[in-house]
């Protein structure tokens, strides 16, 4: 990597416009580069954006939404900000993405803000996969050949990532094979976003929520290697944030559908207790690399 290593929280964190209400100032750092700024670290800014202008302590973030309209490049972004409601017991805050100087844009989120409430009315129905391995029990990755058309990017150098599902090998793997649409993995961030009170930051996990391609890659084997997946929309349910130091957090994540150059399907998020942090679902277009 040629470019000094990310901080999501410090690379996310927007400035208030002194002449603009609702209007925030911020960068992209080059650091989350795949071929433009990682659509999970977009959706990311948009949501601390969201928090900022709401400006509410007693509301946790319930939703989001996000569209993604158009590539952002890494770099100097611009976030307007409107408060759609602020109720007593919930709020919901939108936000548009552009670039500076570009009236267009290129990601749109909405979020739900909400206060706890009939705690007694409770279940999760989803269960921790068992087929999964632990972080530190994962077979180390094989190379990657010199010739894949997917060589490591500058975001890639900002995570960790284990494959977990047993017996699964990752898609530069000369063993890969299409199988189930369904892949499992182990992430985190090597600088995590702990926030002054040593807490993971919830919007954070916007960055593992984008996640489908691996999934889309399972289902139809190897050639997903000579195309990309570029996220359309991404929907997130916010449950808890994880607690553990080193943050690792499971993405099993599976394709439900794939055709018309479109892929669909959810992600569940866990922390290394077992613990569902979070549910997303996510479209994505596919186009060959090239």
């Amino acid at each position: 990597m040629t470019v000094p290593a990310g901080d999501l929280l410090a690379d996310t964190t927007l400035t208030p416009d002194p002449d603009r209400l609702g209007r925030y100032h911020g960068a992209i750092s080059e650091a989350w580069k795949i071929q433009f700024a990682f659509g999970g670290v977009t959706m990311t800014a948009a949501l601390r954006a969201l928090q900022q202008h709401l400006g509410r302590d007693d509301l946790q973030l319930v939703t989001a939404n996000a569209i993604f309209c158009a590539p952002v490049p890494c770099g100097p972004i611009v976030a307007d900000v409107e408060i759609l409601r602020n109720g007593r017991g919930a709020a919901q805050v939108a936000c548009d993405i552009r670039v500076p100087g570009d009236d267009t844009i290129t990601t749109r989120v909405h979020g739900v803000f909400g206060r706890s409430h009939d705690t007694d009315l409770a279940f999760v129905d989803e269960r921790f996969p068992t087929d999964v391995l632990m972080p530190d029990d994962c077979p180390p990755d094989p190379p990657r050949p010199a010739d894949d058309p997917w060589p490591p990017t500058n975001f890639h150098h900002q995570t960790e990532w284990r494959p977990a599902l047993i017996g699964a090998v990752p898609p530069w793997d000369p063993a890969f094979t299409a199988g189930p649409a369904r892949f499992a993995a182990w992430t985190r961030l090597r600088n995590e976003p702990r926030l002054p009170d040593g807490s993971y930051d919830t919007v954070a996990l916007g960055v593992p929520a984008d996640s489908i391609g691996p999934a889309i890659g399972r289902g139809l084997g190897p050639n997903l290697r000579h195309f990309m997946s570029l996220s359309l929309e991404i929907g997130l349910r916010f449950i808890r944030t994880p607690t553990t130091t080193p943050a690792w957090i499971l993405q099993d994540m599976r394709c439900w559908q794939c055709g018309d150059g479109y892929a669909t399907g959810p992600t569940h998020l866990w922390d290394t207790e077992g613990n569902l942090l979070a549910i997303a679902q996510q479209t994505a277009h596919l186009r060959p690399l090239g």
